[in-house]
């Protein structure tokens, strides 16, 4: 274990340059001309024949989703979206039996890390559609954070990165613990600290659980041991509870807060602030439900082409990541709805726990001996 945790600190380090530059919410068609314009002329006449695409989302981003892409899409093409709200599983329970009756009900899935590799991906439900992407706002490498359209299975053609953050943040109650008494990693580690630590519960699959495997990969085994066991914090299920365990000072200190939690304690004036990041361990991104995948054999082909297209391009872009409160994965959006340290920083390396190694190796081993340490 400890050889694959050296192993991956070493090569787990990805750069995420920032998001920069003007926001554009204008209309998919627009500055095209020649070749480019009659391809997507052709596509748009031939989606708004079939008049619709299905969507299924998670619930991580579901009901952002469900808001505010059907009337952007019908804005800019006159074609339906129906967005479907399920856990990922479920979906994918759904599609397996469908499939298995002749049935193709759904297009498009957007989600997290572990189902959309795993099952979406691992179980063939999902067809390669790099091929499909034609405008060229899409296929520029500039418009890309990363310099290409930025998928994620190992062929790069099945599952494409919509969005990008920074997250797992330390957070204190300002009140009983100033940001400059936790400068490193140890410092949580510190007697007085026994008893008052809290996260989200790490024996669980989630955001916790990704924070504890993260130390691990940096730290070891001891380190974590010493965190999650000797240190006795307290975890639960509920990232509102976290938010008012925290900004009550019942436990002044948060391990990884969930920083939609974090900015609305802010906003609702409680004594709560995020502490600078851990030299010793760094930072890393995620994309939160921010993968998408055409499922294999769409009941709406042209219509699915359109609407993968869109969603790499800054209209949709804008109007989704800033409904989940993540970071855009093109150069030409600028990600002002986010605060500043949220977003991926030019020149600064970062560990993708969406990496796909850490997700499909990686994340499930270290988690299991996480959940035994704990006594899980």
């Amino acid at each position: 274990m400890l050889g694959l945790a050296l192993l991956l600190a070493a090569c787990g380090g990805t750069a995420a340059p920032a998001s920069s530059g003007a926001g554009s919410a204008k209309p998919a068609q627009a500055a095209l001309s020649g070749d480019a314009k009659t391809k997507w002329d052709n596509l748009v006449a031939a989606a708004k024949k079939e008049g619709k695409v299905v969507l299924s989302v998670g619930p991580g981003g579901g009901a952002q989703a469900r808001q505010v892409l059907p009337p952007a899409f019908k804005e800019d093409f006159g074609i339906d979206l129906e967005v479907i709200v399920a856990p990922s599983t479920q979906t994918v329970e759904r599609l397996k039996l469908e499939r298995s009756s002749g049935i193709h009900s759904v297009d498009v899935v957007i989600g997290g890390s572990d189902t959309m590799y795993l099952s979406f991906y691992g179980e063939k439900l999902i067809a390669p559609f790099k091929q499909l992407l034609i405008h060229p706002d899409v296929t520029n490498g500039a418009n890309w954070t990363n310099g290409k359209p930025w998928f994620m299975d190992p062929e790069e053609e099945h599952i494409l990165r919509l969005s990008n953050g920074v997250t797992g943040h330390t957070a204190v109650n300002t009140k009983l613990v100033q940001t400059s008494e936790l400068t490193s990693s140890q410092d949580l580690l510190k007697p007085q600290f026994k008893g008052k630590l809290a996260g989200f519960d790490w024996t669980i699959n989630g955001s916790g659980a990704q924070h504890a495997v993260f130390l691990y990969v940096k730290l070891g085994q001891d380190y974590v041991k010493k965190l999650y066991v000797d240190q006795q914090p307290v975890k639960t299920q509920d990232n509102r509870q976290l938010g008012d365990w925290v900004g009550r000072g019942n436990y002044p200190v948060a391990i990884a807060m969930n920083s939609a939690t974090l900015e609305q304690l802010k906003q609702d004036g409680l004594p709560v602030q995020h502490v600078p990041p851990f030299k010793d361990v760094g930072q890393y991104v995620t994309a939160g439900s921010g993968l998408m995948a055409m499922i294999k054999d769409p009941p709406h082909p042209a219509a699915t082409q359109l609407f993968l297209n869109w969603m790499a391009m800054p209209k949709a872009q804008i109007a989704y990541n800033k409904t989940v409160q993540q970071g855009s994965v093109l150069t030409t959006v600028k990600d002002d709805w986010l605060p500043d340290y949220l977003i991926p920083k030019q020149g600064v390396e970062y560990f993708d726990l969406y990496g796909w190694e850490y997700t499909t190796k990686t994340y499930p081993a270290i988690f299991e001996t996480i959940r035994k340490l704990s006594g899980a």
